[in-house]
């Protein structure tokens, strides 16, 4: 069983359609010393949010916590880079696992390295969106970040003001930069900046407390779903392969957040798909909808092919539950579409269902800036998403899904030739094109030609989210060995023991602000 009260709460809660926190804040902070880490981190300790202590303060306001509902107070969360952990003394942990442990490789070389390094390469941020014109503070060597959230301004106003309060008490700690985001009022509530409803397709995790919905998990026989493993976003559990990773108390129900800010070109996508419309005798929505693979409500095309459904968008039980299988030819929903290609179920011309399952993330993404409706001209403002991903293997999970499914052919064999990359998100290159199988016998597909690079990448990095227990190990520097084990007296016990007995640390207090 997953202990919820040692997993901090954006690992497992705040990510489902319906329940995402309206304002989000994250700040990005260096370090001058391990000392001042620590300290930090004592400070903050106390408003950490745990998934248990996320539940109370739902049960608190009359809500049941494994139901769909917005989380009525303000909550905080903390993520450590590896540059943090050379900071702290603890770069050897994850050495040390590295090397004792085959299957954790990648995981700890992608943490390691760090977005930053492996952008190009593996992101496929070429172009604009290369890390050299990355904003700026992105390119610096962060340490943590301090994620803020609440589903009301005032709430979160309240727990920002202890946040700064704490920072400027701390000797040794710079605000390098921040970010915030703000989910849109009513009636674009749910919407990123394209026009499109996000955030429907979420994994189910078992063991997470949580009601799953058809669609979430992994297709199943007799058009069933099955959750996924704990281990797949949560370290320290047993996975989708069968295999228990990062047991160490560092990592232990902990997990990996990969952050990316992405900024969306709205202006040029609604005149693209309003010319490709024109061209072809369609709706720039038709279009639009075809790229990504549902309608602007969230209807998905494999269920409501000609036109969109928000009866069916509304309902949870409803608006995920499709497999590819019903749409072998990809007339409904094509073969290179958005959400095809980053979650492809059973898609029987892409990969087998087993190798799929191992590749699933947590996701949400908040839009910073102001909505431009489609056809409005280009303002010149910055808009986009603050995009997170939750996973316990950064390099199998996150990168995989960039590299092979966004940048590359993968995803089905129906793709022709190396320049059919998402239509939506990729960076892409001059002979760029989508296609768009026709639903009619013998009528040729519409090919969007020259298609343009709808959203660049602004910056980005990769931390570790600890569990309340590491993060109180950290603040009061008790010591872990490097099998990551935790000596304090470093005299063996005469069972065989490391000789170290744990008080267990206290538990951060939910409240209307954390704390």
């Amino acid at each position: 069983m997953l202990e919820l009260a040692q997993v901090q709460s954006n690992v497992l809660r705040g990510f489902r359609q319906g329940e995402a926190p309206k304002f989000v804040q994250y700040l990005f902070l260096q370090f001058a010393s391990d000392r001042a880490c620590r300290a930090l981190i004592d400070a903050l300790y106390p408003l950490v949010t745990s998934c248990e202590a996320y539940d109370q303060a739902r049960s608190g306001a009359k809500q049941d916590p494994a139901k769909v509902g917005p989380c009525p107070v303000a909550v905080l969360n903390i993520g450590l880079s590896y540059a943090c952990l050379e900071l702290l003394g603890l770069g050897g942990n994850a050495r040390a696992l590295d090397e004792r442990d085959h299957e954790a490789t990648g995981a700890i070389e992608a943490f390691k390295c760090g977005m930053l390094e492996r952008a190009e390469s593996i992101l496929g941020d070429r172009g604009p969106s290369a890390p050299e014109h990355w904003e700026s503070g992105y390119r610096e060597r962060l340490h943590a970040v301090i994620s803020l959230a609440s589903g009301d301004r005032g709430s979160l106003d309240t727990l920002r003001g202890e946040v700064d309060q704490r920072l400027a008490n701390t000797a040794g700690v710079a605000l390098v930069f921040e970010e915030r985001g703000q989910h849109f009022d009513a009636p674009l509530e749910g919407k990123e900046h394209f026009g499109y409803t996000d955030g429907i397709a979420q994994p189910a995790v078992l063991g997470s407390g949580l009601e799953s919905f058809p669609g979430d998990g992994t297709p199943g026989k007799r058009r069933g779903w099955s959750p996924l493993q704990p281990g797949e976003f949560v370290l320290g559990h047993i996975d989708e392969s069968g295999q228990v990773q990062f047991g160490s108390q560092l990592f232990k129900n902990g997990s990996f957040m990969v952050f990316r800010k992405l900024a969306q070109h709205v202006a040029r996508f609604h005149e693209y798909t309003a010319e490709v419309g024109r061209q072809r005798g369609e709706s720039a929505e038709f279009v639009g909808s075809k790229m990504i693979g549902r309608w602007p409500s969230g209807a998905p095309l494999v269920l409501s092919p000609r036109k969109d459904n928000e009866r069916l968008a509304a309902n949870p039980k409803r608006n995920n539950d499709f497999r590819y299988t019903d749409d072998k030819d990809g007339t409904a929903c094509p073969f290179g579409a958005h959400i095809r290609r980053n979650n492809p179920r059973d898609d029987p011309s892409g990969p087998l269902t087993s190798q799929t399952k191992l590749h699933r993330i947590i996701r949400r993404a908040t839009p910073y800036g102001p909505f431009l409706p489609a056809g409005q001209a280009d303002d010149g403002q910055d808009r986009g998403i603050l995009f997170v991903v939750i996973n316990a293997d950064i390099s199998r999970q996150f990168e995989f899904v960039q590299q092979n499914w966004v940048d590359e052919v993968l995803s089905s064999t129906h793709l022709t030739i190396p320049e059919d990359r998402d239509p939506l998100i990729a960076t892409q290159t001059a002979g760029a094109k989508f296609l768009i199988p026709s639903g009619k016998r013998n009528e040729a597909p519409v090919i969007a030609w020259k298609l343009p690079t709808f959203v660049t990448t602004k910056g980005g990095a990769y931390f570790l989210l600890p569990s309340i227990d590491a993060l109180y190990d950290i603040a009061k520097s008790i010591e872990w060995d490097q099998e990551g084990g935790e000596c304090e007296s470093g005299q063996p016990d005469e069972n065989g023991g490391d000789g170290c007995e744990k008080s267990p640390a206290p538990a951060p207090e939910p409240s209307g602000a954390p704390g």
